[in-house]
């Protein structure tokens, strides 16, 4: 449930952001974004609060408090690659997958090299402003595994920045330069 509601969150952040033309999030604009951050945090905290009924309101209040500091967080991080980085698409999906998915997204699975079928959904997947190479980045609402370091594949426990790359570059005709995990709590953020 956290990550559903983490997820929903930054997808209607950042729609909220691109429909006012406000983004990319710089250090210049980041005050401001936290405002629509906070506000996208309410109203979907208030919806879930409504659809789920929660037991015990004071662990429900504890549990949204802390996913809005780890997106605080997070939105930090945003900011600092906001020169270089421009967001393009955010919860794209290729395939058929449940959820909200970014109005570009591609409606049948991606077939990679060798015949093998990709279904899923990305996360963010921004534009360098400069080389007009993109990053796709799936965000990770658990804490960063000890020994994930400098992890290309992980022996094949990493495999989702590599295939999403693959799949965008795929489905979209266009060049990956990166593909990443990121992990959103606070005081371990990593990329």
């Amino acid at each position: 449930t956290r990550g559903s509601l983490f997820h929903e969150i930054q997808a209607r952040f950042f729609r909220t952001l691109d429909a006012s033309h406000s983004l990319p999030v710089t250090s210049a604009t980041v005050d401001a974004a936290v405002t629509v951050l906070d506000a996208c945090t309410d109203a979907v905290a208030a919806r879930a609060y409504d659809d789920l009924a929660p037991a015990v309101d004071r662990v429900w209040a504890d549990e949204i408090a802390s996913i809005r500091r780890d997106l605080h967080g997070w939105l930090r991080y945003l900011a600092q690659d906001g020169e270089e980085w421009q967001p393009k698409y955010f919860e794209f999906g290729f395939g058929t997958v449940p959820g909200e998915r970014d109005a570009s997204s591609v409606r049948d699975e991606v077939t990679l090299e060798g015949g093998f079928k990709l279904r899923g959904a990305i996360d963010l997947i921004e534009e360098h402003r400069a080389l007009g190479m993109l990053r796709v980045t799936d965000h990770k609402t658990g804490r960063k595994p000890e020994r994930i370091e400098k992890v290309t594949i992980g022996g094949g426990t990493v495999l989702q920045p590599v295939l999403y790359a693959m799949a965008i570059e795929a489905g979209l005709g266009a060049r990956v330069s990166e593909g990443r995990l990121f992990y959103c709590k606070i005081g371990r953020a990593h990329v």
